[in-house]
């Protein structure tokens, strides 16, 4: 709850503007976004982020008493930097000195700081106060999991680069409170630190379809198309699933779509393939469809379009690596081979919607952002209460 007696005074420290941009944004901007406006009127954000490309929208404007945008380090510059420190090329980008005494200024005003993303966590050091560290993915377990998928030199190169996050992820501020994700995540990086990590999973808008659809079957994939695993998915879908598919349902249509496709995804685009770039809405996509496909190998956190699916009321068939961290769902069906899935697809396409309708029936309610919210709430008022029970003071 929040204190009885004023308004929580919260800085929020965001690695990039916040937003919902369909090429400008991405998993980590999108939550500082939804976060924002989810609060409720009794808390009063003061927002520090980072210029880019992306621009802050009137919503997200109206809701801050304060913004303050900062120009980040040159991207040269911080190449060469991180080339011979610990951090990496996002953070060196924004450990500017003028970033560095904001947070110290900013943070001495506010009841509370809660900070966004991995790439401002070296600032971390600059808060005074009570203080909230969230990463969607632990940048030391994101570049384990890039080690584990390079080839040649880059192995070791990644190998250092992770090795040297985790030491500057266990000299963050002891009385900090840790937040990421997907719950596993929050797990081994709780093991790697020697210090609890909460894990507070996203929320999805529940926009369900009202009836099937009509034409050819569609199947569909969403995701960030310049991200590896996704782009390696995006081609087990057309390369290996497709071709078997068709050999059953030939006018089968498949949809690729998502953020900024990069050419090995655009090369899958063919007569049944349609690969679109940059959706203002993935609900249109899902609604556009009539089976979701996660053919994923490998990631880490919770697969946010699998759950955006869902809510949408889409059939989702996926691998256990896509359906990871996802709680039972009557819609959600995971298959372990590319057979598999491929047998489940058929069947769920060839059926006359009465099987959809049956899984369908069993449909609950998705988390929201404004359970998110609360959540961050219960963490930004147990860092305050711990602050305080510290250092001997009453509010």
């Amino acid at each position: 709850m929040l204190h009885s007696l004023s308004p929580m005074r919260l800085l929020y420290v965001a690695e990039s503007v916040p937003t919902r941009d369909p090429v400008l944004g991405d998993g980590s901007s999108m939550i500082p976004y939804e976060v924002l406006r989810a609060l409720p009127d009794g808390v009063r954000v003061t927002l520090l982020t980072f210029a880019g490309a992306a621009t802050l929208d009137e919503e997200v404007r109206r809701r801050c008493d304060s913004i303050v945008v900062l120009d980040k380090r040159p991207h040269h510059s911080a190449l060469v930097r991180s080339v011979l420190s610990r951090h990496d090329v996002g953070a060196q980008e924004r450990s500017t000195r003028r970033a560095r005494a904001a947070v110290r200024a900013l943070s001495s005003e506010s009841d509370v700081t809660l900070m966004h993303g991995p790439h401002v966590l070296p600032l971390a050091g600059e808060v005074r106060g009570p203080l909230v560290l969230q990463t969607v993915d632990p940048w030391s377990i994101r570049l384990g999991m890039e080690r584990d998928l390079a080839t040649g030199w880059r192995v070791w190169y990644r190998g250092r680069k992770a090795e040297q996050a985790l030491s500057m992820e266990r000299g963050l501020p002891s009385g900090a409170r840790l937040l990421t994700v997907g719950s596993n995540d929050a797990q081994l990086w709780s093991q790697s630190l020697d210090r609890p990590v909460r894990s507070i999973q996203n929320g999805v808008e529940q926009v369900a379809r009202s009836r099937r659809r009509d034409g050819p079957p569609v199947v569909c994939f969403v995701g960030s198309l310049n991200y590896g695993p996704n782009i390696a998915s995006a081609q087990i879908l057309i390369e290996q699933v497709a071709p078997r598919l068709w050999e059953s349902v030939p006018d089968a249509r498949f949809l690729i779509a998502g953020r900024q496709p990069v050419p090995a995804v655009l090369a899958l685009a063919g007569d049944r393939v349609d690969v679109l770039a940059n959706v203002a809405s993935v609900v249109k996509v899902f609604h556009s469809a009539d089976v979701a496909v996660f053919p994923d190998e490998t990631g880490v956190g919770v697969r946010n379009s699998v759950r955006e699916a869902l809510a949408a009321g889409l059939p989702v068939v996926a691998t256990a690596a896509a359906a990871r961290e996802q709680s039972p769902h009557p819609l959600l069906m995971v298959e372990d081979s590319v057979a598999d899935v491929v047998a489940r697809v058929r069947s769920l396409l060839t059926s006359d919607g009465s099987q959809t309708a049956e899984l369908a029936s069993g449909v609950v309610a998705e988390r929201t952002w404004a359970d998110v919210v609360a959540d961050y709430l219960e963490e930004l008022t147990a860092a305050i209460a711990d602050y305080d029970a510290v250092d001997g003071r009453s509010r």
